[in-house]
This record gives C-alpha cells, sequence and structure tokens, in this order.
C-alpha cells in the first residue's frame, strides 16, 4: 500500500479530519491533502510529525519488515504493572514488529469506576466474566459475561465494575500502548 494511502486510512480509521491532522501535525491541510494522494513526498520530519497526530509510530507507515503471524502461548503473556490503575492487567500481545493492536486481559475488582478518558486510536472489549458498566460519550451500557462493545476511543469513554466479584474483560486497542 502507498504512503499516502495508509495515512489517509489511519486518518479515517480514527474519524478524523485533514484539518485536526492538520492543527496537531502543524502541517497545512492542502500539504496534507497532496501527501494522501500520493502527489507529495514528505519529508522524515514531516511525517513523524503526521505519525504523531494519527498515535502511531514510524514504522506503521514504512514498516520495515512484511508482517508475519505472531504466537502467544498460554502462560506468555506478562503482567503489567501500572500504578496509575487501579486494576490488573496482562498483556497477550507477541513481540513482533509493526503490530498495532493491543490486547490485554483486565481483571476490574468489584465497584471500581474510572475517570472519562479520550485519546487516539479505537477500543474493543468482550465480558469475559462479571460484569462491566460502560458509558461512551452520552451513552450508558450495562455488559455481562459474552457481551461485547466496540467504539472510537477519541470519544469520552469510562467504564467501571458495578458488581460484587472480579469482572475479567479481554480489551483490544489500537494503537499498541506497550
Amino acid at each position: 500500500m502507498l504512503l499516502g494511502t495508509r495515512i489517509r486510512s489511519r486518518r479515517r480509521q480514527l474519524g478524523l479530519t485533514l484539518r485536526t491532522v492538520g492543527e496537531s501535525s502543524r502541517l497545512s491541510v492542502p500539504y496534507l491533502s497532496q501527501v494522501e494522494r500520493n502527489q507529495a513526498n514528505p519529508t522524515v520530519t514531516s511525517l513523524a510529525s503526521i505519525a504523531r497526530a494519527l498515535g502511531v509510530s514510524l514504522n506503521f507507515f514504512v514498516p520495515d519488515d512484511p508482517p508475519h503471524a505472531v504466537v502467544s502461548r498460554s502462560g506468555e503473556g506478562h503482567d503489567l504493572h501500572i500504578r496509575e490503575l487501579p486494576y490488573r492487567v496482562r498483556s497477550l500481545a507477541g513481540k513482533g514488529s509493526g503490530l498495532t493492536l493491543e490486547p490485554l486481559l483486565i481483571s476490574v475488582e468489584p465497584q471500581f469506576t474510572s475517570d472519562f478518558s479520550t485519546h487516539l486510536g479505537e477500543e474493543f472489549l468482550y465480558v469475559l466474566s462479571g460484569q462491566l458498566h460502560l458509558k461512551v460519550g452520552e451513552e450508558s451500557f450495562l455488559l455481562q459475561a459474552g457481551d461485547s462493545a466496540q467504539h472510537p476511543s477519541t470519544t469520552p469513554h469510562a467504564w467501571g465494575n458495578p458488581g460484587e466479584s472480579v469482572t475479567q474483560l479481554l480489551w483490544v486497542g489500537t494503537p499498541k500502548l506497550f
């Protein structure tokens, strides 16, 4: 896939306008439009600014290796110890290069509720056990085991465990966080 096409695809995936990316990257909308239509080749500095505005690394646009399968066997994931998070997070991702999805197994303690947050990317979550109260923008959902949800991360969102037991969920998001 051509560089400009990859940039446009990522921008549209995030639901961003050329103007928004232009403001974040400090590049003009006409220039970004030319880049997306493969009529201009960005410098490394400009491409780095575009990548930052789209929440990805330079390798996202210029992969140095062709994509390949990455397998993680049971027990190979690693726990992520993040002091700011009051829940347990286990990475299920392999160590391949050029991967953009971040799959996590999250254990949410009873009665926990997060603050609203926004960031670049997209999120998918699947409730394995327990229940999860999900708020996305003005909408509110109570998810049970077997339920799933997907939303753009640029929409303010929050979630919590209203139950009396630990909730386990599979969370998959972009861009890769860890």
